[in-house]
């Protein structure tokens, strides 16, 4: 028997949903125009003005699933690795950058951060996602979704000039790197947990 309060948090919950969903929609089909826009629409699925709500959207929702908020600061933890990491590896690397005449966007160096961001947050996503479903085939739907998306986004930086392939393929070993340090982390306070239940 519902609750007179449930439909109004159903309401709630619901309209916010919506407000995200289509505020990070707005933002993806408008960061950063070039003089092609349409070819930035793969590209930006790396950057922050995607990640960052769609992170909040998703993560939100793993979070009162599972009635504990771990979710939430993994994917924070994956943001700030991946920024902060990476300012040391360009200063310790000291990559070079493709020609910006030949470039759609600003050119980046080693190692490529929307490959990295690609891959540590839909990676942790999905890491989550799947912790629950006991079906292999709808993990392997999950995990090939993400191999796109990742495979998807650092090709089209290479289209449009922006990044080295070494760039790219450095961003995605980083990337891995800090993704298996998280799912690790999240494994070890998901066991905790339950053995304190």
């Amino acid at each position: 028997m519902s609750k007179p309060g449930d439909s109004l948090r159903i309401v709630a919950t619901g309209g916010a949903a919506t407000l995200l969903v289509s505020w990070g929609l707005g933002k993806l089909v408008q960061c950063d125009a070039v003089t092609r826009p349409s070819d930035q629409v793969v590209t930006t699925i790396g950057d922050y003005c995607v990640i960052g709500p769609f992170s909040a959207l998703v993560g939100g929702m793993l979070a009162y699933e599972r009635r504990r908020w771990t979710p939430l600061p993994l994917l924070a933890s994956g943001v700030v690795s991946e920024v902060y990491l990476q300012k040391a590896l360009k200063r310790l690397v000291n990559g070079t950058l493709p020609p910006i005449e030949s470039s759609i966007g600003s050119p980046g160096d080693f190692p490529s951060g929307g490959a990295a961001r690609t891959v540590i947050t839909f990676g942790l996503l999905a890491h989550m996602l799947t912790q629950h479903w006991g079906s292999p085939a709808e993990r392997r739907v999950i995990w090939s979704i993400v191999a796109v998306l990742v495979v998807a986004q650092g090709g089209s930086r290479l289209y449009l000039g922006r990044h080295w392939p070494e760039d790219v393929l450095g961003g995605w070993v980083f990337g891995w790197l800090v993704l298996r340090t998280l799912t690790r982390v999240d494994e070890l306070v998901s066991a905790g947990v339950t053995g304190s239940r």
